[in-house]
């Protein structure tokens, strides 16, 4: 969690953090830890449950396996991201230090916050609930080429076994999850500025900026910043992966085995 939260506040428009600056970067690094943790867990379990029910009744049916694996995909992201997103904008806002979303903030502060979230150019509070599914589309248009990456990726190293280790789930998963996200950064960065609600000057988005479309969103930070700001925050993102990859898979491995004996 703390080099997400470092990837995070290095993608943000303007942002005064650098990883040359440790100490600063890291300072308060588990702001938003406890909502994630409440709904990645039921998150977590419908995309897995959806992605293996799905691919393996593909699978059944002679669709190859690549196939299988991309249609079982995008099935789990939508459920997926009903549950997380609420906690995903929560998440970010309170990473990056957006006002009101600071350092001492509480989780239950942080929900009240975003029910009650002000449209600065209109001067009226918006519906707290759209607020919750902000960047909705833009988290499963960035999470799917990700997670198609890595799993197809990890299939591949490991040949499809069905017996692997948990040191060699942990390797495979290293090695595909570091990947996937390395490629989809740019995805990511879009993503996470639309959480928070800030343009490439750090002021509240205008409705017309947030009717941008993914692919317009993209020029325009490659414009504007050049792959310094597409690739922003893609040393911690990495160093997260390679962790993140390595438990997930080794857990997973061991867990269905274990549960088939």
């Amino acid at each position: 969690f703390p080099l997400d939260t470092a990837t995070v506040r290095v993608q943000m428009p303007n942002s005064n953090y650098s990883i040359r600056d440790p100490s600063g970067l890291f300072n308060g690094c588990y702001n938003g830890v406890f909502l994630s943790l409440l709904s990645n867990i039921p998150a977590g379990g419908v995309f897995f449950a959806v992605k293996d029910a799905v691919k393996t009744s593909l699978k059944d049916s002679g669709s190859p396996g690549w196939l299988a694996t991309s249609l079982a995909v995008a099935a789990a992201q939508i459920p997926y991201w009903i549950v997380r997103n609420p906690s995903e904008v929560v998440k970010v806002r309170q990473q990056a230090g957006i006002e009101g979303y600071g350092e001492g903030v509480s989780a239950i502060d942080a929900v009240r916050l975003t029910l009650q979230s002000r449209d600065d150019e209109n001067r009226t509070i918006k519906d707290g609930l759209s607020e919750f599914y902000t960047g909705y589309w833009e988290n499963i248009i960035y999470a799917y080429p990700a997670d198609v990456i890595k799993f197809i990726a990890y299939e591949s190293i490991t040949k499809g076994r069905k017996d692997l280790s948990p040191i060699e789930g942990a390797k495979a998963g290293a090695i595909a999850t570091s990947t996937a996200q390395l490629l989809t950064t740019p995805l990511d960065v879009v993503r996470n500025r639309l959480m928070t609600g800030k343009d490439g000057n750090g002021l509240s988005l205008s409705e017309k900026e947030k009717s941008k479309n993914y692919v317009e969103s993209l020029i325009t930070l490659g414009n504007e910043e050049g792959l310094k700001g597409l690739f922003a925050g893609g040393t911690p993102r990495v160093g997260k992966a390679i962790l993140s990859g390595a438990i997930q898979f080794a857990t997973y491995e061991e867990t269905k085995q274990s549960i088939t004996k």
